[in-house]
This record gives C-alpha cells, sequence and structure tokens, in this order.
C-alpha cells in the first residue's frame, strides 16, 4: 500500500489560482509554488467546477448510534463492567431495534476510555472489616511523626529451599528449547518453602 500524499494548503491553492487568473501557465504555476504540473492542474479543474478553494464536504458512513445512545451503552457498562460487547449488543438492538455489529460497540467504548482487560484477583472483605480498617487509618492518621519513631512495622516473606516462583525468559533457537542452557533446573518435589 503506497504512502498517503499530504493535502495541499489551502493558501497553496490560493496561490495556484491567483497565477492562473493573471495567465501563467500550468507548468509555469507548477514551478512557482513547488507542486506538480498535474496537482496545479486538478487545483484549476476543481476551481472551475465549485468556483472555491475549500474541500468538498465529503461523504461518510452514517453513525449507527445517537450520541444519547452511544451513552446509554456507556451507562450499561458503568452499571456492569463484565457485560461483553457481544451481550450489549443484544441489548442494544432489542432497546432500539437496530442491526450493528459487536465491534461498534467496542469502537463506541473505546472512544469513552474504556479498554478491556483481565480483571484482577483480590480476596474481598467483609464490611465490618472495611469499617474497622477505615477507623484504624483515621485513628492513626492524626499520631505525630514522633509516635511512629517508636512503631516497627514487621511483614512475612516466602522462602523458597530451591529456585524461585519468577519465570525466567530465555531466547532459544528453533527446536533448542531442550538444551541444557535454554532450561531451569527444578527437583521433583518442587524443594519446599518457608514462610519467616
Amino acid at each position: 500500500m503506497g504512502k498517503k500524499k499530504s493535502e495541499i494548503s489551502i493558501d497553496i491553492r490560493k496561490l495556484v489560482i491567483c497565477h492562473w487568473k493573471r495567465g501563467s501557465s500550468e507548468r509555469k504555476i507548477g514551478e512557482i509554488v513547488n507542486v506538480t504540473k498535474s496537482t496545479v492542474h486538478n487545483i484549476i479543474s476543481k476551481y472551475k467546477k465549485t468556483k472555491s478553494v475549500k474541500n468538498i464536504p465529503r461523504t461518510g458512513r452514517p453513525r449507527c448510534f445517537t450520541e444519547r445512545e452511544e451513552k446509554w451503552i456507556v451507562r450499561k457498562v458503568t452499571c456492569n463492567p463484565k457485560t461483553s460487547a457481544v451481550k450489549l449488543t443484544l441489548k442494544a438492538q432489542q432497546r432500539f431495534n437496530k442491526s450493528t455489529n459487536p465491534e461498534t460497540v467496542r469502537n463506541i467504548l473505546r472512544k469513552y476510555n474504556f479498554h478491556g482487560q483481565v480483571a484482577r484477583r483480590k480476596p474481598f472483605i467483609s464490611k465490618e472489616h472495611l469499617t474497622a480498617r477505615l477507623e484504624f487509618a483515621k485513628y492513626y492518621i492524626k499520631k505525630p511523626p514522633e509516635f511512629w519513631n517508636s512503631v516497627l512495622f514487621v511483614d512475612e516473606s516466602k522462602y523458597n529451599v530451591f529456585g524461585s516462583d519468577g519465570k525466567q525468559m530465555v531466547l532459544p533457537k528453533p527446536n533448542s528449547e531442550l538444551e541444557m542452557k535454554n532450561l531451569t533446573p527444578s527437583v521433583k518435589p518442587g524443594g519446599g518453602s518457608q514462610t519467616v
């Protein structure tokens, strides 16, 4: 696919028409404004038809959903972020009686800055724990900096007896995945671990 040509500015088009009205040839105008003769010819031809150097309004596919309908789709996703584009399309078809493609709905969501991603795993806590944590934070946020000098923060860490839980990236040549230099060593029972 060839590179898209840049559009000639309105000022250059006006300059072309100005020289053309003075009687300059297309070749001479092209040399003056530094564009090809064919470009000059096209600018003059369009001017003869439309009497203007401005762009003619381009036709395009009409939008499937109105702005109000798009906001309805966004509200549905805001209420339930786990709704798929396919289900959302079916709901929109029933609501607005319009046949459309799920990709259209995805485009609308991207327009409003909704992008699909894998939901993060996180253990939920009860309302009682939520309230208790908030009260704890409110109580200790008022403490002066000197108070924290006498506080010792502790945490637990897991230590593996053998190897690491992390993934080791490797760049093997084709069909050499099982060569020793491309392998990460392991032991049968897993090696075990200790939390401290």
